[in-house]
């Protein structure tokens, strides 16, 4: 299952506009040109603001020709009317912010949380929780907005410190990055 890198303001409820986003990225050219409404091709600052680990990534800027999707590329996704929870194959269990009880259930309960999000009940505690609000420790993310860098793997790699201060400055929101799975590309609302 290929896998990317997202950005989301740390409130998921907070939905910056695209147009700030895509000003971001452009800037400092993490993004180009669009290849449709929702995505973008790499541009120049892709591999100075996504900070590969190891000595000699291989990166693939290129759309193969097969048209699959395995490639370094921006896609900007929402406003959505509430935080979408993304994850990946191997995400952890998720941890109560109160107790730090672990979610054992969690896989089980994934599609109505994305559904309808009734809530995450913590055993541990008792309180309840949006499961956007859960600490999926980097391996999940949820946002009303969410910038996916593609074709970036697990633990591979991780935003500059300037590409986040640079969402926090223009958006007057803190921001914060995982890795989960591709996130089927959503065209503005």
């Amino acid at each position: 299952m290929p896998t990317s890198l997202y950005l989301a303001p740390r409130d998921p409820d907070a939905a910056p506009s695209r147009a700030t986003l895509l000003g971001v990225l452009t800037e400092l050219q993490v993004s180009a040109a669009a290849l449709d409404e929702a995505r973008f091709s790499a541009g120049d600052g892709f591999s100075r603001h996504v900070v590969f680990a190891g000595c000699a990534p291989h990166l693939v800027f290129e759309p193969p020709s097969d048209g699959s999707l395995s490639f370094c590329h921006v896609a900007l996704h929402g406003p959505f009317d509430r935080p979408r929870l993304v994850t990946g194959p191997n995400t952890a269990k998720p941890r109560c912010p109160h107790c730090r009880a672990r979610f054992d259930d969690w896989r089980s309960r994934l599609s109505s949380w994305q559904d309808s999000d009734p809530g995450a009940h913590c055993t541990g505690c008792g309180r309840d929780w949006a499961p956007a609000r859960l600490d999926w420790r980097g391996h999940a993310i949820a946002g009303r907005v969410l910038i996916e860098l593609r074709n970036v793997f697990p633990g591979e790699a991780s935003p500059s410190d300037l590409l986040l201060q640079r969402l926090e400055q223009a958006t007057a929101q803190p921001w914060h990055y995982a890795w989960a799975a591709y996130l089927d590309t959503v065209a503005p609302r």
